[in-house]
């Protein structure tokens, strides 16, 4: 059967291969990519579980939305919390030597 793999959309695309379920329950699929670098072909095995993988272009480009506003919350807040972090100076006293004077340091790195 013919399918859409979301599974890598944000960095690779939508990949459409031709697919066999691997379960029972027909939620999994098995699949192969074919890759021709340097004058080589290789063929590799890939397997897909339900929810990266669908029969139609436009559901798997609907999921491929989801990913995106995802992806783009997660990088949203991480920004967010970038303009706010405080950066601590740490302080690494000299001197001390021995494993008493690195469980020091590591305390005042602690705190």
């Amino acid at each position: 059967m013919e399918v859409y793999v979301t599974k890598w959309a944000l960095t690779t695309g939508i990949v459409k291969v031709e697919a066999e379920h691997t379960s029972e329950d027909q939620k999994s699929i098995c699949f192969r990519l074919f890759f021709d670098e340097l004058g080589k072909i290789f063929s590799v095995p890939q397997y897909a579980h339900q929810g990266e993988w669908f029969t139609t272009l436009e559901e798997a480009r609907a999921q491929v939305e989801t990913m995106r506003r995802k992806q783009i919350t997660v990088h949203m807040r991480a920004i967010e919390d970038l303009k706010t972090m405080e950066v601590p100076v740490i302080i690494a006293n000299k001197g001390i030597r021995g494993r008493d004077g690195m469980a020091r340091i590591k305390e005042e790195l602690m705190d």
